[in-house]
Order: structure tokens, then C-alpha cells, then sequence
């Protein structure tokens, strides 16, 4: 599978991502490589437990959902059930690919990329599939990686890093 997930990055790579510091950009993706679980009410340890239970099995289904022959279109019908997956496509490390949950239905699945904003203080902007800009903060909360979004609606969505896919 990440054979043909790298081979389909080669198609969409631009050098954009080249204009970025590589050493910023390489840590932001490696801290985005993992299965993002919503996290409701506080970010207490007992509420981050829960919200990573099923976060393994969620990866595996998303990933038997791919289509044999990936393209835009392809990848763009592939969902979570709850968690926001993303995968480092193994070449360049500012691109990925990003499989929202269901309820995210204004993000779209796909060729996903990462620029970073501000890496001191975790701001980042992470492109979906369809090329639109999704404001993001990568943080902790303890022990656990947490990454807020920012909706279209304005409100910040908090999610806790499950497992890592890089």
C-alpha cells in the first residue's frame, strides 16, 4: 500500500514545499503522522484515554477502504469513522495523505500538505485534498500530542494523538 500511496505523491509534489525551512517542515510532519481522535469537554487523561480507544482498529479499516488504483478522485471517497488520519507519503516530508472522519465533511481526503507558520508556537496550515487551508495548532497536554483546528465556522476542534502512521 505505501507503494502505491508514494507513487501517487510523486504525481502531486511541487516545489512549493521546497520554499520552506526542510528541518521545521520535517518535524511538524512527523508530529502530524498519527490518527487524531476528537476529544470532547477537558483535555483530562481519562477523557484523552477515551477518546484514543479504537484509534488502532480505525487505521486498519481506513486503510482496507482504499481503492486498488488510487487517484484524486479515488482517494477522495475515503473517510474515518472519528479520527482524522494522516500518513507521511515517505518522499517528501511536506506531503501526506489525510483521511478526515465523517464529520469533518468540509475537509477533503487526499493528497494533504503542511506548511509551517510558526513552529515555536505549533501554528501550522495543513492543505486537504481539494487545496484549501486549514489553520491548525500542534501542542501537549501532558504526555499526549494534541492538534486543534480551526472549523470554517470559526470554533477550535481539539484532537489527541493516538498512534503514530509514520
Amino acid at each position: 500500500m505505501r507503494r502505491a500511496l508514494l507513487a501517487l505523491a510523486l504525481l502531486f509534489a511541487t516545489p512549493a514545499a521546497a520554499q520552506q525551512n526542510p528541518a521545521e517542515v520535517q518535524r511538524a510532519a512527523s508530529a502530524l503522522a498519527a490518527i487524531w481522535r476528537p476529544v470532547d469537554g477537558p483535555m483530562t487523561a481519562t477523557a484523552l484515554t477515551a477518546a484514543c480507544s479504537g484509534a488502532v482498529e480505525e487505521i486498519a479499516a481506513v486503510e482496507a477502504a482504499l481503492p486498488p488504483v488510487l487517484s484524486p478522485a479515488s482517494l477522495a471517497r475515503v473517510r474515518g469513522l472519528r479520527g482524522l488520519l494522516i500518513i507521511p507519503t515517505g518522499d517528501d516530508p511536506a506531503w501526506f495523505y489525510l483521511f478526515p472522519p465523517i464529520g469533518l465533511d468540509w475537509v477533503t481526503p487526499g493528497m494533504g500538505r503542511v506548511t509551517v507558520v510558526s513552529e515555536a508556537e505549533g501554528f501550522l496550515t495543513i492543505q486537504d485534498g481539494s487545496g484549501a487551508s486549514i489553520s491548525a495548532q500542534l501542542g501537549r497536554a501532558g504526555q499526549w500530542p494534541v492538534l486543534r483546528l480551526r472549523s470554517p465556522d470559526g470554533p477550535l476542534l481539539n484532537y489527541v494523538g493516538c498512534a503514530p502512521t509514520g
